[in-house]
């Protein structure tokens, strides 16, 4: 089982070389993680951008850009359409954005046009956490796609966590649902659906362990649970968290990566070719682990 993100590295390796399509690599830390990933044989690569931007960005980082395709498209709507596209046709295998909100580069995956949807399909942000304090990998979601998940989507977030699990190791995932309190309140819907999903689990009805709902420290610390004595069948054990709405799992993502030190790669799930999914002031490392992690979840979704 994958316990650590550095571990995507020798799972990567086994993968084979594929085809990066890059949408407006203007910033540092994508190119630094595009390169490294490249350098180590794992990728070949096409920039989508604007020409004079990419020689700027690639000078600073000292990246030489005879090693990349370039394709020089000045805007950066249509630089992203491009990116999509030859996801879409084959010419490239995974989609990764660069210095371009998660707004922008969402739509374009969303649009039917590029055709990186598979019929019927829900994209959810499926993210993959190295906490330096907690001694394994955090699987969560969704932090970047669904605003207000209903009963069903949660489920679809569910699936995706428990997938991605076990495509890193994990045959029987624990899931928390996290919410304010443990006590289940007619006033708080996260803790209602959460203790649904929670007995759907017991009774057999998902091929996972379910517990909710449950804070974030008693799911993820165990210390923290038998303080507030929550027995069940998560005890602080939690190895995948689905949180309520966009805002905290988003306000999880980046108080973990700008307040502890935490490495995060990030994808979507639900698209018809892997796609890497960061946000803009992510660090070199977390772009390029999302980089392995799409290679990786590549080969079996």
């Amino acid at each position: 089982m994958i316990t650590n993100l550095e571990q995507l590295v020798e799972h990567a390796s086994k993968v084979g070389r594929k085809k990066l399509s890059v949408a407006c690599p203007y910033d540092g830390h994508t190119m630094a993680a595009v390169e490294r990933a490249r350098s180590q044989g794992f990728v070949d690569v096409v920039f989508t951008g604007d020409l004079e931007r990419i020689k700027i960005a690639a000078a600073e980082s000292d990246i030489d850009l005879s090693n990349y395709e370039v394709c020089d498209i000045p805007f950066d709507d249509a630089a992203l359409q491009t990116a999509c596209r030859k996801v879409s046709v084959g010419e490239t295998d995974i989609l990764m954005k660069g210095l371009i909100s998660s707004e922008k580069y969402l739509k374009a995956v969303l649009n039917r046009n590029t055709g990186l949807l598979t019929l019927g399909s829900t994209i959810n942000h499926v993210a993959v956490m190295q906490n330096p304090n907690i001694d394994r990998l955090i699987i969560f979601g969704d932090s970047a796609v669904m605003p207000t998940p209903d009963f069903k989507q949660k489920l679809q977030i569910l699936n995706a966590l428990t997938s991605m699990a076990r495509i890193l190791g994990n045959e029987n995932p624990k899931v928390a649902f996290v919410a304010a309190t443990e006590l289940i309140s007619p006033a708080i819907t996260a803790g209602q659906d959460a203790a649904i999903i929670s007995k759907m689990s017991e009774r057999g009805q998902l091929d996972c362990i379910v517990d909710g709902p449950l804070g974030l420290d008693v799911a993820i610390n165990k210390e923290a649970a038998d303080i507030k004595n929550v027995r069940g069948s998560i005890h602080g054990d939690a190895d995948c968290l689905v949180f309520p709405e966009i805002e905290a799992g988003n306000a999880f993502y980046k108080a973990n990566t700008k307040l502890a030190n935490s490495t995060i790669a990030a994808v979507l799930a639900g698209t018809k070719s892997p796609v890497v999914m960061t946000s803009r002031a992510d660090s070199i490392d977390s772009k390029y682990y999302s980089i392995l992690l799409a290679l990786i979840a590549g080969t079996v979704v």
